[in-house]
């Protein structure tokens, strides 16, 4: 029955992609298509990389994931420093990250199962891994075929996902047939991965990797500071808001008048969580009459900003290390938020709404060790701020509170590396 399910599939497969060429060839946004045929041959496993021996094959879908192998890789070099490493993701941006890590970045062919059977058996990789998520049927069907083992690392699973994968138990079954290890993220990752058939022998709890991410880093500092020392920030109390969503920017700027209307030395820094929505972000500060240049064009701003606007990648570990309070999005808006213990390498207080379910496990420890806390309005947040702003002794506990929760739940790489080394 699995069986069928998956020829089912892959007969729908090309109906799927013709759709999403038709979508992108009528798209009105400009490059859409040009972008897609761009990335056709990796899509359709064209153009194979080429190497002198078997590489350990990482898959991760996208930017967040392949930044959470950055602790990880080293170690896995370190132990086999003769293997190539391959890296494939499903977005153009999270190929670019993956390019940072190693010269082997590829995008994913489409989920077809002679493009899957043809990579895999054209790369011959001695390892599947797979970072957070992205499982797909042909995939692991076709690795299973070429008797490649398959790894789950730093692996989550929601509660619709599951419950999708026991809507079909014969295809559910059929994928993690192949999937020797599945090192869960979190208890509750751990739980709904023990529900799904023949999975429960196969299971462990090792943490998220993510978390031994978070720790100071130097590299952009010395930019931060000219600019604080240029525009006259030195002293001044900053709020940032990091990784921040639309639909959740107007309550954080309302909350940021009224801290600066109970605190007038606060100054904002606002990191959109996509650099490439900061122009909608500097319309919706416009309207709130406030000034915040664009972190790209700072040389040109006047003295003394309301804040900035950080409209690159790759700035807000360090951005974090110079605020006093932080606010973690994608948490006020449906997305389920993004890393709140990233700010707590720095000993920072960290505030976040309630929809938490892509960092629950971080955000229970904050709250736990009081150093972080939830809000649900504008309002929530701006007296939390003030609060710890106004009170430099609770500020700082509150940062070392912070310190001890990300500390509490660090040391997944390692265990991750001591199962990879199991299979290598």
């Amino acid at each position: 029955m699995g069986l069928l399910l998956l020829i089912l599939y892959n007969l729908l497969a090309p109906l799927i992609a013709a759709l999403y060429f038709v979508f992108f060839l009528f798209s009105p946004r400009r490059g859409l298509l040009k972008n897609f045929l761009a990335e056709l041959k990796e899509r359709l496993a064209v153009n194979l990389p080429v190497f002198a021996e078997r590489p350990l094959w990482f898959h991760a879908a996208s930017v967040g994931e392949v930044r959470a192998l950055k602790a990880l890789l080293p170690l896995v070099r370190e132990r086999c420093p003769s293997k190539p490493v391959l890296i494939t993701t499903s977005t153009s941006s999270g190929k670019a990250e993956a390019l940072k890590l190693t010269p082997a970045a590829v995008l994913l062919p489409l989920d077809f199962y002679p493009l899957m059977r043809r990579f895999i058996s054209g790369i011959r990789p001695e390892l599947i891994l797979i970072a957070e998520t992205e499982l797909w049927p042909n995939l692991l069907y076709a690795a299973g075929k070429e008797k490649v083992k398959v790894l789950l690392i730093n692996a989550r699973i929601s509660a619709g996902t599951l419950g999708f994968y026991r809507l079909f138990p014969p295809l559910a079954r059929l994928m993690f047939s192949g999937i020797v290890k599945i090192s869960a993220q979190s208890r509750g990752d751990f739980e709904r991965y023990g529900l799904l058939p023949g999975v429960k022998d196969k299971l462990i709890l090792t943490g998220n990797i993510k978390y031994d991410l978070a720790s100071p880093a130097p590299e952009g500092r010395a930019e931060i500071e000219a600019f604080f020392e240029s525009s006259g920030w030195k002293g001044k109390k900053i709020f940032c808001a990091g990784s921040t969503h639309p639909e959740e920017e107007d309550l954080l700027l309302d909350a940021f008048l009224k801290i600066k209307a109970a605190c007038p030395d606060a100054r904002l820094i606002i990191a959109p969580r996509h650099p490439e929505t900061a122009a909608s972000t500097a319309a919706r500060i416009r309207n709130k009459g406030l000034i915040a240049p664009l972190w790209s064009r700072r040389g040109h701003a006047r003295p003394d900003p309301d804040g900035v606007l950080v409209d690159e990648t790759g700035r807000l570990a360090d951005i974090y290390s110079f605020a006093d309070v932080v606010f973690v999005g994608g948490t006020l808006d449906d997305t389920g938020g993004h890393n709140v213990l990233e700010p707590s390498a720095f000993s920072r207080p960290v505030l976040f709404g309630p929809n938490v379910k892509n960092t629950r496990e971080g955000a229970e420890a904050l709250i736990s060790k009081n150093g972080g806390f939830m809000i649900r309005t504008s309002e929530e947040l701006a007296d939390k701020a003030i609060s710890l702003l106004k009170d430099p002794s609770a500020l700082s506990e509150a940062g070392a509170a912070s310190k001890a929760a990300l500390a509490s739940l660090q040391g997944a790489t390692n265990k991750t590396l001591s199962i990879i080394e199991i299979y290598l």
